[in-house]
């Protein structure tokens, strides 16, 4: 399997420039822009500012640490494709896709997506998106050289569908990165996935990586 490079913090080849006019709402609700990583930012729903806009997940427009973390991973990355799974704001597509990345984000929460393509068409970052639930076992895995989930564990069967994903990713030749908060449903991924144990963020990526998203 080719080993994909990636430096944790390093600078990405292109930067972005903020746009001089920043969104204050998307599909009803009120947002507003979270820096993420080296000048990149997402669009997150304000504190308030979410009970009268389109019905969503609200773990899915906020920003998480292991989106920061895997950012940091992606943001010199060598892979040509890279599908993000549970991508919320997708701080980490948005990364990979400065770096030159094709990049296709997916989440099973339509608002979010919506967040998504907010924040890359306003810092001219070409990012796909698709709706995909991971628990949905008809549906197949999207392709991608490199399978990303970053703090997706949001409960046992998320985390265990999560695990047959990254087996699905591994059979067919993707790498895979999961970048996980120390959260009992960590625990349930590893038992789903019967190998393998988080660390530190890693210099090279070949197959499988585990990456320690910190606290939970």
């Amino acid at each position: 399997m080719r080993a994909l490079a990636v430096v944790a913090g390093a600078a990405a080849v292109q930067r972005t420039t903020a746009a001089a006019v920043q969104r204050t709402s998307i599909r009803g609700h009120a947002v507003r822009r979270v820096d993420g990583i080296d000048g990149l930012y997402v669009y997150a729903v304000a504190y308030g500012g979410g009970s009268d806009g389109t019905p969503h997940d609200a773990l899915s427009t906020q920003l998480w640490p292991s989106a920061r973390i895997a950012g940091g991973l992606l943001a010199d990355a060598a892979p040509a494709s890279m599908v993000e799974i549970g991508c919320g704001l997708a701080l980490p597509s948005l990364a990979a896709a400065r770096a030159g990345v094709s990049v296709l984000a997916t989440d099973r929460d339509s608002v979010a997506l919506d967040f998504v393509s907010a924040a890359a068409a306003d810092q001219g970052l070409d990012v796909s998106t698709q709706l995909f639930d991971v628990e949905d076992e008809s549906s197949p895995l999207p392709p991608g050289e490199l399978v990303v989930i970053a703090d997706v564990f949001v409960t046992d069967p998320v985390a265990e569908a999560c695990a047959a994903r990254c087996e699905e990713a591994l059979r067919r030749g993707s790498d895979v990165l999961v970048v996980a908060a120390a959260r009992s449903t960590r625990d349930a991924f590893l038992g789903a996935l019967g190998r393998g144990s988080f660390g530190p963020a890693p210099a090279r990526l070949d197959g499988l990586s585990l990456v320690d998203g910190g606290a939970g």
